[in-house]
């Protein structure tokens, strides 16, 4: 799996939209995911803070579909 950031857009005064895109078979060209995560935004905030920051929103937001998916699935 590989996650790739995208674009920051700045929403508000205190928020940017990351595109976030999951690749979760790269090796094969095949399945991706592409999210548009609303984050936390501060002046001092650099583009590293802001990248790390949306991996670990995309990651959470993925644990937690598959589980919203495996609870559909019993």
């Amino acid at each position: 799996m590989e996650i790739e950031i995208g674009s920051f857009t700045r929403v508000e005064e205190k928020s940017v939209y990351a595109e976030v895109t999951i690749y979760t078979d790269p090796d094969s060209g095949g399945e991706n995911v592409s999210l548009y995560l609303k984050l936390p935004y501060e002046v001092e905030t650099t583009l590293a803070e802001l990248e790390k920051v949306a991996k670990a929103q995309a990651i959470k937001q993925m644990r937690s579909a598959a589980d919203w998916l495996a609870a559909k699935s019993d």
